[in-house]
Protein backbone atom coordinates (compact mmCIF):
# COMPACT_ATOMS: atom_id res chain seq x y z
CA UNK A 1 0.00 0.00 0.00
CA UNK A 2 1.32 3.45 -0.95
CA UNK A 3 1.87 5.67 2.09
CA UNK A 4 -0.03 8.94 2.24
CA UNK A 5 1.70 12.33 2.29
CA UNK A 6 0.70 15.70 3.65
CA UNK A 7 0.79 17.59 0.33
CA UNK A 8 0.45 16.84 -3.37
CA UNK A 9 1.20 19.46 -6.02
CA UNK A 10 0.02 18.84 -9.58
CA UNK A 11 0.95 20.72 -12.75
CA UNK A 12 3.43 20.91 -15.60
CA UNK A 13 6.79 20.27 -13.93
CA UNK A 14 9.83 22.30 -14.94
CA UNK A 15 12.34 19.46 -14.88
CA UNK A 16 15.70 21.18 -14.61
CA UNK A 17 17.51 17.84 -14.67
CA UNK A 18 16.29 16.93 -18.15
CA UNK A 19 15.58 20.43 -19.43
CA UNK A 20 12.00 19.50 -20.25
CA UNK A 21 8.40 20.30 -19.36
CA UNK A 22 6.24 17.37 -18.36
CA UNK A 23 2.87 16.92 -16.69
CA UNK A 24 3.42 15.46 -13.28
CA UNK A 25 2.94 15.45 -9.54
CA UNK A 26 5.17 16.35 -6.61
CA UNK A 27 4.48 14.40 -3.42
CA UNK A 28 5.64 16.18 -0.27
CA UNK A 29 5.81 14.99 3.29
CA UNK A 30 7.28 16.72 6.32
CA UNK A 31 8.89 19.39 4.12
CA UNK A 32 10.61 16.96 1.75
CA UNK A 33 9.89 15.84 -1.79
CA UNK A 34 9.32 12.10 -1.43
CA UNK A 35 8.22 11.23 -4.96
CA UNK A 36 7.38 12.69 -8.35
CA UNK A 37 4.24 10.59 -8.45
CA UNK A 38 0.69 10.43 -7.12
CA UNK A 39 0.23 9.61 -3.47
CA UNK A 40 -2.78 9.81 -1.15
CA UNK A 41 -2.54 13.29 0.36
CA UNK A 42 -4.13 15.46 3.04
CA UNK A 43 -3.82 18.52 0.78
CA UNK A 44 -3.82 18.77 -3.00
CA UNK A 45 -2.65 21.92 -4.82
CA UNK A 46 -3.05 22.49 -8.54
CA UNK A 47 -0.84 24.79 -10.59
CA UNK A 48 -0.28 25.46 -14.26
CA UNK A 49 3.49 25.02 -13.74
CA UNK A 50 5.65 23.81 -10.86
CA UNK A 51 9.28 24.90 -10.71
CA UNK A 52 12.05 24.67 -8.13
CA UNK A 53 12.50 27.73 -5.92
CA UNK A 54 14.95 30.22 -7.39
CA UNK A 55 18.46 30.63 -5.99
CA UNK A 56 20.35 33.93 -6.38
CA UNK A 57 23.94 32.91 -7.11
CA UNK A 58 25.61 36.01 -5.69
CA UNK A 59 24.26 38.99 -3.76
CA UNK A 60 25.05 41.44 -0.98
CA UNK A 61 22.07 41.99 1.30
CA UNK A 62 23.62 45.25 2.51
CA UNK A 63 22.97 46.83 -0.89
CA UNK A 64 19.23 46.51 -0.28
CA UNK A 65 19.63 48.69 2.84
CA UNK A 66 17.44 46.30 4.86
CA UNK A 67 18.20 43.29 7.03
CA UNK A 68 17.90 39.72 5.82
CA UNK A 69 14.38 39.09 7.22
CA UNK A 70 13.07 42.16 5.40
CA UNK A 71 14.92 41.14 2.25
CA UNK A 72 13.32 37.73 2.47
CA UNK A 73 9.85 39.21 2.79
CA UNK A 74 10.52 41.19 -0.40
CA UNK A 75 11.78 38.35 -2.62
CA UNK A 76 9.95 35.24 -1.42
CA UNK A 77 6.66 36.16 -3.14
CA UNK A 78 8.53 36.25 -6.45
CA UNK A 79 9.69 32.66 -6.08
CA UNK A 80 13.16 33.32 -4.66
CA UNK A 81 13.64 30.73 -1.93
CA UNK A 82 17.41 30.98 -1.46
CA UNK A 83 20.31 33.39 -1.86
CA UNK A 84 24.06 32.96 -1.76
CA UNK A 85 24.94 35.98 0.31
CA UNK A 86 28.38 37.57 0.54
CA UNK A 87 28.39 39.83 3.66
CA UNK A 88 31.44 41.61 2.32
CA UNK A 89 30.15 45.08 3.14
CA UNK A 90 29.34 44.27 6.77
CA UNK A 91 32.74 42.61 7.13
CA UNK A 92 34.51 45.80 6.05
CA UNK A 93 32.74 47.68 8.84
CA UNK A 94 32.40 45.11 11.64
CA UNK A 95 34.75 42.26 10.75
CA UNK A 96 34.23 38.71 11.99
CA UNK A 97 31.56 39.73 14.51
CA UNK A 98 29.56 41.38 11.74
CA UNK A 99 29.65 38.25 9.57
CA UNK A 100 28.46 36.14 12.47
CA UNK A 101 25.62 38.60 13.18
CA UNK A 102 24.39 38.44 9.58
CA UNK A 103 24.44 34.64 9.74
CA UNK A 104 22.37 34.85 12.94
CA UNK A 105 19.87 37.14 11.17
CA UNK A 106 19.28 34.36 8.64
CA UNK A 107 17.54 32.32 11.32
CA UNK A 108 14.74 34.90 11.34
CA UNK A 109 13.57 34.38 7.75
CA UNK A 110 12.24 31.39 5.81
CA UNK A 111 14.49 32.52 2.93
CA UNK A 112 17.36 30.05 2.81
CA UNK A 113 20.41 32.25 3.06
CA UNK A 114 23.71 30.53 2.45
CA UNK A 115 26.92 32.46 2.89
CA UNK A 116 30.30 33.01 1.38
CA UNK A 117 33.08 34.20 3.67
CA UNK A 118 34.46 37.56 2.53
CA UNK A 119 37.97 36.99 1.22
CA UNK A 120 39.14 40.52 0.54
CA UNK A 121 38.66 42.62 3.66
CA UNK A 122 40.05 45.11 3.06
CA UNK A 123 39.76 45.09 -0.71
CA UNK A 124 43.25 46.61 -0.84
CA UNK A 125 45.74 48.45 1.33
CA UNK A 126 44.86 51.76 -0.31
CA UNK A 127 41.94 52.64 1.99
CA UNK A 128 41.15 52.40 5.70
CA UNK A 129 38.31 50.08 6.67
CA UNK A 130 36.62 49.30 9.94
CA UNK A 131 38.02 45.77 10.13
CA UNK A 132 40.31 43.18 8.60
CA UNK A 133 39.66 39.50 7.95
CA UNK A 134 43.00 37.71 7.86
CA UNK A 135 43.49 34.10 6.79
CA UNK A 136 42.96 32.80 10.34
CA UNK A 137 39.63 34.63 10.72
CA UNK A 138 38.51 33.46 7.29
CA UNK A 139 39.33 29.85 8.16
CA UNK A 140 37.27 30.10 11.36
CA UNK A 141 34.27 31.55 9.53
CA UNK A 142 34.46 28.88 6.82
CA UNK A 143 33.44 26.35 9.48
CA UNK A 144 30.05 27.99 10.10
CA UNK A 145 27.19 25.72 9.04
CA UNK A 146 25.52 27.99 6.44
CA UNK A 147 28.82 28.79 4.70
CA UNK A 148 29.18 27.31 1.21
CA UNK A 149 32.15 29.14 -0.32
CA UNK A 150 35.00 31.57 -0.04
CA UNK A 151 33.63 34.93 -1.15
CA UNK A 152 34.69 36.75 -4.29
CA UNK A 153 38.48 36.99 -4.43
CA UNK A 154 39.07 40.60 -5.39
CA UNK A 155 42.83 40.78 -4.94
CA UNK A 156 43.68 39.33 -8.33
CA UNK A 157 47.15 40.96 -8.42
CA UNK A 158 47.89 39.27 -5.10
CA UNK A 159 46.48 35.97 -6.33
CA UNK A 160 48.57 36.05 -9.49
CA UNK A 161 51.71 37.16 -7.62
CA UNK A 162 51.37 34.32 -5.11
CA UNK A 163 50.48 36.44 -2.08
CA UNK A 164 50.58 34.07 0.91
CA UNK A 165 47.47 35.50 2.64
CA UNK A 166 45.32 35.22 -0.50
CA UNK A 167 46.44 31.67 -1.14
CA UNK A 168 46.01 30.66 2.51
CA UNK A 169 42.35 31.68 2.34
CA UNK A 170 41.84 29.70 -0.87
CA UNK A 171 43.62 26.69 0.61
CA UNK A 172 41.35 26.83 3.68
CA UNK A 173 38.28 26.71 1.43
CA UNK A 174 39.67 23.84 -0.62
CA UNK A 175 40.50 21.85 2.52
CA UNK A 176 36.82 22.05 3.43
CA UNK A 177 35.63 21.12 -0.06
CA UNK A 178 34.14 24.57 -0.66
CA UNK A 179 33.76 26.65 -3.80
CA UNK A 180 35.97 29.71 -4.40
CA UNK A 181 34.19 32.67 -5.99
CA UNK A 182 36.04 35.07 -8.26
CA UNK A 183 35.91 38.78 -9.04
CA UNK A 184 37.57 39.19 -12.42
CA UNK A 185 36.65 42.74 -13.40
CA UNK A 186 38.90 43.78 -16.28
CA UNK A 187 41.17 40.72 -15.91
CA UNK A 188 42.41 39.20 -19.14
CA UNK A 189 45.35 37.49 -20.81
CA UNK A 190 47.88 35.61 -18.71
CA UNK A 191 46.41 36.94 -15.47
CA UNK A 192 43.00 35.48 -16.34
CA UNK A 193 44.52 32.08 -17.08
CA UNK A 194 46.44 32.11 -13.81
CA UNK A 195 43.39 33.20 -11.83
CA UNK A 196 41.32 30.41 -13.40
CA UNK A 197 43.68 27.91 -11.77
CA UNK A 198 42.26 28.86 -8.38
CA UNK A 199 38.77 30.26 -8.90
CA UNK A 200 35.48 28.56 -9.75
CA UNK A 201 33.08 31.40 -10.62
CA UNK A 202 32.94 34.97 -11.88
CA UNK A 203 30.10 37.51 -11.96
CA UNK A 204 31.99 40.51 -13.35
CA UNK A 205 31.69 39.98 -17.12
CA UNK A 206 30.33 43.05 -18.87
CA UNK A 207 30.90 42.10 -22.50
CA UNK A 208 30.00 38.90 -24.29
CA UNK A 209 33.64 38.38 -25.28
CA UNK A 210 34.72 38.52 -21.63
CA UNK A 211 32.08 36.00 -20.65
CA UNK A 212 33.07 33.62 -23.46
CA UNK A 213 36.71 33.70 -22.39
CA UNK A 214 35.81 32.88 -18.80
CA UNK A 215 33.49 30.06 -19.80
CA UNK A 216 36.18 28.76 -22.13
CA UNK A 217 38.50 28.40 -19.16
CA UNK A 218 35.93 26.36 -17.26
CA UNK A 219 34.74 29.08 -14.93
CA UNK A 220 31.07 29.19 -14.06
CA UNK A 221 29.82 32.50 -15.40
CA UNK A 222 27.13 34.39 -13.50
CA UNK A 223 24.95 36.69 -15.61
CA UNK A 224 24.24 39.73 -13.47
CA UNK A 225 21.11 41.86 -13.38
CA UNK A 226 21.13 44.20 -10.40
CA UNK A 227 20.72 47.92 -9.83
CA UNK A 228 24.24 49.10 -10.52
CA UNK A 229 25.20 46.52 -13.14
CA UNK A 230 22.65 45.31 -15.65
CA UNK A 231 24.61 42.98 -17.87
CA UNK A 232 22.09 40.25 -18.60
CA UNK A 233 20.87 41.39 -22.02
CA UNK A 234 24.43 41.84 -23.30
CA UNK A 235 25.56 38.45 -22.01
CA UNK A 236 22.50 36.35 -22.82
CA UNK A 237 23.72 35.33 -26.32
CA UNK A 238 26.22 33.22 -24.39
CA UNK A 239 23.50 30.55 -24.13
CA UNK A 240 23.94 29.84 -27.84
CA UNK A 241 27.70 29.39 -27.62
CA UNK A 242 28.44 27.49 -24.42
CA UNK A 243 26.90 24.74 -22.32
CA UNK A 244 24.20 26.55 -20.33
CA UNK A 245 25.00 24.35 -17.34
CA UNK A 246 28.00 26.65 -16.83
CA UNK A 247 25.72 29.67 -16.41
CA UNK A 248 23.84 31.07 -13.43
CA UNK A 249 21.84 34.21 -12.68
CA UNK A 250 22.63 36.69 -9.92
CA UNK A 251 21.79 40.20 -8.77
CA UNK A 252 24.96 41.25 -6.92
CA UNK A 253 23.68 44.66 -5.76
CA UNK A 254 19.97 45.59 -5.71
CA UNK A 255 18.87 48.81 -4.04
CA UNK A 256 15.72 48.98 -2.01
CA UNK A 257 13.27 50.55 -4.49
CA UNK A 258 14.28 48.13 -7.24
CA UNK A 259 13.81 45.30 -4.77
CA UNK A 260 10.28 46.46 -3.94
CA UNK A 261 9.32 47.29 -7.53
CA UNK A 262 10.74 44.31 -9.40
CA UNK A 263 12.05 41.73 -6.94
CA UNK A 264 15.36 39.89 -6.77
CA UNK A 265 16.74 37.24 -9.09
CA UNK A 266 13.18 36.58 -10.28
CA UNK A 267 13.51 39.84 -12.22
CA UNK A 268 16.54 38.38 -13.99
CA UNK A 269 14.46 35.29 -14.84
CA UNK A 270 11.65 37.39 -16.32
CA UNK A 271 14.17 39.55 -18.21
CA UNK A 272 16.00 36.59 -19.71
CA UNK A 273 12.76 34.96 -20.88
CA UNK A 274 11.56 38.27 -22.34
CA UNK A 275 14.88 38.54 -24.22
CA UNK A 276 14.07 35.25 -25.96
CA UNK A 277 15.91 32.64 -23.90
CA UNK A 278 14.28 29.26 -23.44
CA UNK A 279 12.26 29.40 -20.18
CA UNK A 280 13.44 26.00 -18.99
CA UNK A 281 17.08 26.92 -19.59
CA UNK A 282 16.52 30.16 -17.68
CA UNK A 283 14.96 28.38 -14.70
CA UNK A 284 17.82 25.91 -14.77
CA UNK A 285 20.31 28.82 -14.61
CA UNK A 286 18.50 30.19 -11.56
CA UNK A 287 18.15 26.88 -9.73
CA UNK A 288 20.07 23.66 -10.42
CA UNK A 289 23.16 25.26 -11.93
CA UNK A 290 23.67 27.45 -8.89
CA UNK A 291 22.82 24.63 -6.51
CA UNK A 292 25.53 22.51 -8.11
CA UNK A 293 28.01 25.40 -7.86
CA UNK A 294 27.71 25.28 -4.10
CA UNK A 295 26.58 21.70 -3.44
CA UNK A 296 23.16 22.82 -2.25
CA UNK A 297 20.41 20.21 -1.76
CA UNK A 298 17.61 22.41 -3.14
CA UNK A 299 17.07 24.11 -6.51
CA UNK A 300 15.59 20.97 -8.08
CA UNK A 301 12.51 18.77 -8.22
CA UNK A 302 13.89 15.49 -6.95
CA UNK A 303 12.91 12.91 -4.35
CA UNK A 304 14.92 13.65 -1.22
CA UNK A 305 15.24 17.37 -1.94
CA UNK A 306 13.64 19.99 0.30
CA UNK A 307 10.17 20.98 -0.90
CA UNK A 308 11.11 24.45 -2.15
CA UNK A 309 8.68 25.06 -5.01
CA UNK A 310 7.18 27.84 -7.07
CA UNK A 311 3.60 27.35 -8.26
CA UNK A 312 3.11 29.40 -11.40
CA UNK A 313 0.09 30.58 -13.36
CA UNK A 314 2.33 31.34 -16.35
CA UNK A 315 5.92 30.22 -16.93
CA UNK A 316 6.97 32.66 -19.64
CA UNK A 317 5.76 35.63 -17.58
CA UNK A 318 7.04 34.05 -14.33
CA UNK A 319 3.61 34.75 -12.85
CA UNK A 320 3.80 33.34 -9.33
CA UNK A 321 0.69 32.03 -7.61
CA UNK A 322 2.29 30.48 -4.51
CA UNK A 323 5.72 29.76 -3.06
CA UNK A 324 6.64 26.83 -0.87
CA UNK A 325 9.69 26.51 1.40
CA UNK A 326 10.22 23.19 3.17
CA UNK A 327 6.60 22.39 2.41
CA UNK A 328 5.25 25.58 4.01
CA UNK A 329 3.01 27.58 1.69
CA UNK A 330 3.75 31.30 1.23
CA UNK A 331 5.96 31.74 4.30
CA UNK A 332 7.13 35.12 5.62
CA UNK A 333 9.28 36.30 8.48
CA UNK A 334 6.88 36.13 11.40
CA UNK A 335 8.22 39.01 13.48
CA UNK A 336 8.69 42.19 11.49
CA UNK A 337 9.86 44.07 14.55
CA UNK A 338 12.69 41.70 15.35
CA UNK A 339 16.03 43.21 16.24
CA UNK A 340 19.41 42.48 14.72
CA UNK A 341 22.68 41.87 16.52
CA UNK A 342 24.49 44.03 13.99
CA UNK A 343 26.07 47.05 15.62
CA UNK A 344 24.96 50.66 15.29
CA UNK A 345 27.04 53.73 16.18
CA UNK A 346 29.69 52.95 13.59
CA UNK A 347 29.98 56.42 12.04
CA UNK A 348 32.75 58.09 13.97
CA UNK A 349 34.61 61.17 12.77
CA UNK A 350 35.05 64.70 14.00
CA UNK A 351 32.71 67.33 12.52
CA UNK A 352 34.12 68.84 9.33
CA UNK A 353 34.01 72.29 7.77
CA UNK A 354 33.97 73.24 4.13
CA UNK A 355 37.61 74.22 4.46
CA UNK A 356 38.47 70.71 5.69
CA UNK A 357 37.22 69.33 2.37
CA UNK A 358 39.17 71.75 0.16
CA UNK A 359 42.28 71.03 -1.88
CA UNK A 360 44.49 73.95 -1.02
CA UNK A 361 46.68 75.57 -3.65
CA UNK A 362 50.40 76.12 -3.25
CA UNK A 363 51.79 79.62 -3.42
CA UNK A 364 53.35 79.20 -6.86
CA UNK A 365 50.23 78.27 -8.83
CA UNK A 366 48.42 80.64 -11.13
CA UNK A 367 44.73 81.34 -11.48
CA UNK A 368 44.01 77.80 -12.73
CA UNK A 369 45.40 74.35 -11.99
CA UNK A 370 45.42 71.16 -14.13
CA UNK A 371 43.91 68.21 -12.24
CA UNK A 372 43.01 64.55 -12.55
CA UNK A 373 39.28 63.86 -12.38
CA UNK A 374 37.23 60.72 -11.86
CA UNK A 375 34.87 60.40 -14.82
CA UNK A 376 31.72 58.54 -13.71
CA UNK A 377 30.67 56.91 -16.96
CA UNK A 378 27.75 54.87 -15.62
CA UNK A 379 27.16 51.84 -13.44
CA UNK A 380 30.27 50.70 -11.62
CA UNK A 381 32.59 52.09 -14.24
CA UNK A 382 34.83 55.13 -14.13
CA UNK A 383 37.39 56.55 -16.50
CA UNK A 384 40.29 58.95 -16.14
CA UNK A 385 39.81 62.55 -17.15
CA UNK A 386 41.78 65.77 -17.18
CA UNK A 387 40.40 69.20 -16.34
CA UNK A 388 41.53 72.68 -15.42
CA UNK A 389 40.03 74.17 -12.29
CA UNK A 390 40.18 77.75 -10.99
CA UNK A 391 41.83 78.82 -7.74
CA UNK A 392 39.83 80.94 -5.32
CA UNK A 393 40.98 81.95 -1.83
CA UNK A 394 43.89 79.49 -2.04
CA UNK A 395 41.58 76.54 -2.77
CA UNK A 396 40.80 74.59 -5.95
CA UNK A 397 37.20 75.14 -7.02
CA UNK A 398 35.35 72.80 -9.39
CA UNK A 399 33.84 74.22 -12.58
CA UNK A 400 30.30 73.07 -11.82
CA UNK A 401 29.02 74.37 -15.17
CA UNK A 402 31.29 71.76 -16.79
CA UNK A 403 29.75 69.02 -14.62
CA UNK A 404 32.82 68.78 -12.40
CA UNK A 405 32.15 68.53 -8.65
CA UNK A 406 34.26 68.39 -5.53
CA UNK A 407 34.51 64.91 -4.02
CA UNK A 408 35.64 63.86 -0.55
CA UNK A 409 35.99 60.55 1.28
CA UNK A 410 36.09 60.84 5.08
CA UNK A 411 37.32 57.90 7.14
CA UNK A 412 34.37 57.06 9.40
CA UNK A 413 35.48 54.03 11.45
CA UNK A 414 37.07 56.01 14.28
CA UNK A 415 40.60 55.34 13.09
CA UNK A 416 41.58 58.99 12.44
CA UNK A 417 42.30 57.97 8.87
CA UNK A 418 41.87 61.40 7.39
CA UNK A 419 40.12 62.77 4.32
CA UNK A 420 40.72 62.12 0.63
CA UNK A 421 39.89 65.01 -1.68
CA UNK A 422 39.35 65.08 -5.43
CA UNK A 423 36.99 65.84 -8.28
CA UNK A 424 34.34 63.89 -10.15
CA UNK A 425 32.69 64.43 -13.54
CA UNK A 426 29.38 63.03 -14.76
CA UNK A 427 27.12 63.14 -11.71
CA UNK A 428 25.15 66.11 -13.03
CA UNK A 429 24.63 67.89 -9.70
CA UNK A 430 24.29 71.64 -10.29
CA UNK A 431 23.86 72.81 -6.70
CA UNK A 432 24.15 71.50 -3.17
CA UNK A 433 25.70 68.21 -2.14
CA UNK A 434 24.94 64.53 -1.69
CA UNK A 435 26.66 61.98 0.53
CA UNK A 436 26.56 58.41 1.76
CA UNK A 437 28.18 56.05 4.25
CA UNK A 438 27.42 53.27 1.77
CA UNK A 439 30.69 53.56 -0.15
CA UNK A 440 32.04 50.26 -1.41
CA UNK A 441 34.03 48.54 -0.12
CA UNK A 442 35.50 50.28 2.92
CA UNK A 443 32.24 52.20 3.47
CA UNK A 444 33.77 55.45 4.52
CA UNK A 445 31.72 58.63 4.14
CA UNK A 446 31.68 59.82 0.51
CA UNK A 447 30.37 63.29 -0.33
CA UNK A 448 30.10 65.09 -3.69
CA UNK A 449 28.98 68.65 -4.15
CA UNK A 450 28.88 71.89 -6.03
CA UNK A 451 30.17 73.73 -2.95
CA UNK A 452 32.18 72.56 0.01
CA UNK A 453 30.00 74.10 2.72
CA UNK A 454 27.05 72.04 1.51
CA UNK A 455 29.29 68.96 1.47
CA UNK A 456 30.30 69.59 5.07
CA UNK A 457 26.67 69.96 6.14
CA UNK A 458 25.82 66.63 4.51
CA UNK A 459 28.81 64.84 6.06
CA UNK A 460 28.03 66.17 9.53
CA UNK A 461 24.37 65.22 9.20
CA UNK A 462 25.36 61.66 8.26
CA UNK A 463 27.56 61.59 11.34
CA UNK A 464 24.67 62.74 13.51
CA UNK A 465 22.17 60.13 12.23
CA UNK A 466 24.60 57.21 12.39
CA UNK A 467 25.02 56.86 8.65
CA UNK A 468 22.88 56.60 5.57
CA UNK A 469 22.16 58.82 2.57
CA UNK A 470 21.71 62.59 2.71
CA UNK A 471 21.53 65.62 0.45
CA UNK A 472 21.42 69.38 1.08
CA UNK A 473 19.97 72.17 -1.03
CA UNK A 474 21.53 75.56 -0.21
CA UNK A 475 18.74 77.42 -2.00
CA UNK A 476 16.10 76.17 0.42
CA UNK A 477 18.39 75.15 3.33
CA UNK A 478 16.60 71.76 3.30
CA UNK A 479 18.19 68.42 4.10
CA UNK A 480 16.77 65.08 2.92
CA UNK A 481 18.06 61.84 4.38
CA UNK A 482 17.61 58.11 4.78
CA UNK A 483 19.05 56.96 8.13
CA UNK A 484 20.92 53.65 7.94
CA UNK A 485 22.06 53.15 11.54
CA UNK A 486 22.81 49.42 11.25
CA UNK A 487 26.56 49.53 10.54
CA UNK A 488 25.92 52.72 8.58
CA UNK A 489 24.66 50.44 5.78
CA UNK A 490 21.16 49.22 6.62
CA UNK A 491 17.93 50.17 8.34
CA UNK A 492 16.02 48.02 10.81
CA UNK A 493 12.75 49.53 9.61
CA UNK A 494 10.26 47.61 7.42
CA UNK A 495 11.26 47.58 3.77
CA UNK A 496 8.25 49.69 2.73
CA UNK A 497 9.40 52.48 5.06
CA UNK A 498 12.98 52.32 3.81
CA UNK A 499 11.85 52.36 0.18
CA UNK A 500 9.69 55.43 0.81
CA UNK A 501 12.58 57.23 2.50
CA UNK A 502 14.91 56.31 -0.36
CA UNK A 503 12.44 57.64 -2.91
CA UNK A 504 12.23 60.92 -1.00
CA UNK A 505 16.01 61.34 -1.13
CA UNK A 506 16.09 60.25 -4.77
CA UNK A 507 13.48 62.87 -5.74
CA UNK A 508 15.37 65.49 -3.76
CA UNK A 509 18.72 64.83 -5.48
CA UNK A 510 17.05 64.64 -8.88
CA UNK A 511 15.89 68.19 -8.32
CA UNK A 512 19.52 69.08 -7.58
CA UNK A 513 20.48 67.62 -10.97
CA UNK A 514 21.91 64.24 -9.96
CA UNK A 515 21.87 61.76 -12.86
CA UNK A 516 19.62 58.70 -12.89
CA UNK A 517 21.02 56.01 -10.59
CA UNK A 518 23.40 58.66 -9.26
CA UNK A 519 23.07 57.53 -5.64
CA UNK A 520 24.29 54.07 -6.62
CA UNK A 521 27.11 55.56 -8.74
CA UNK A 522 28.21 57.69 -5.82
CA UNK A 523 28.46 54.61 -3.63
CA UNK A 524 31.04 53.06 -5.96
CA UNK A 525 33.34 56.05 -6.46
CA UNK A 526 35.57 54.84 -3.63
CA UNK A 527 35.89 51.22 -4.84
CA UNK A 528 39.61 51.15 -5.46
CA UNK A 529 39.78 47.72 -7.12
CA UNK A 530 37.69 48.48 -10.22
CA UNK A 531 39.26 50.69 -12.94
CA UNK A 532 40.01 53.43 -13.59
CA UNK A 533 40.19 56.26 -11.04
CA UNK A 534 38.71 56.05 -7.54
CA UNK A 535 38.96 58.21 -4.43
CA UNK A 536 39.75 56.76 -1.00
CA UNK A 537 40.21 58.45 2.35
CA UNK A 538 43.94 58.33 1.57
CA UNK A 539 43.64 60.06 -1.80
CA UNK A 540 43.09 59.45 -5.51
CA UNK A 541 43.84 55.94 -6.78
CA UNK A 542 44.94 54.90 -10.25
CA UNK A 543 43.53 51.38 -10.15
CA UNK A 544 45.68 50.12 -13.01
CA UNK A 545 48.82 51.16 -11.18
CA UNK A 546 47.35 50.03 -7.83
CA UNK A 547 48.69 53.19 -6.24
CA UNK A 548 47.76 56.70 -5.24
CA UNK A 549 48.38 59.56 -7.63
CA UNK A 550 48.29 63.31 -7.08
CA UNK A 551 45.05 65.06 -7.93
CA UNK A 552 47.05 68.03 -9.15
CA UNK A 553 48.98 67.22 -12.30
CA UNK A 554 52.57 68.41 -12.33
Amino acid sequence: MTESVDTLVRGTLVNVHTGTLEDGTVAIDDGEIVALADRPADRVLDAEYVAPGLVDAHMHVESSMVTLPEYGNAVLPGGVTSVVCDPHEIANVLGEAGVRAVVEDAANTPLKARFTVPSSVPASGLQDTGATLDAAAVATLLDLDPVVALGEVMDIPGLVAGDSEVHAKIAAARERGLTVDGHLAGVDGAALHEAARYLDTDHESITLAEARRRAGLGLRVYLREGSSSRNLADLLPLVDGVDTRLLSLCTDDTEVTDLVDRGGVDFAVRTAIAEGADPVDVVQMATLNTAESYDLPFGRLKPGAPADLVLLDDLTAWDVAHVMVDGELDPTAADRTGTTNLAADTVQFDPVSGRDLAITATDDVGETVPVRVIDAVGGLQTDSMRATVPVEADALVPPVDEDVLSLAVIERHGRDGGIGRGFVHGLGLHRGAVGSTVAHDAHNCVVAGADRDSMARVANHLRDIGGGLAAFDPETAEMASLPLPVAGLMSDEPIEVVAEQYETVEAFVTDLGLVDNGLMELSFLALEVIPTYRLTNNGLVDVGAADHVDVVRQ
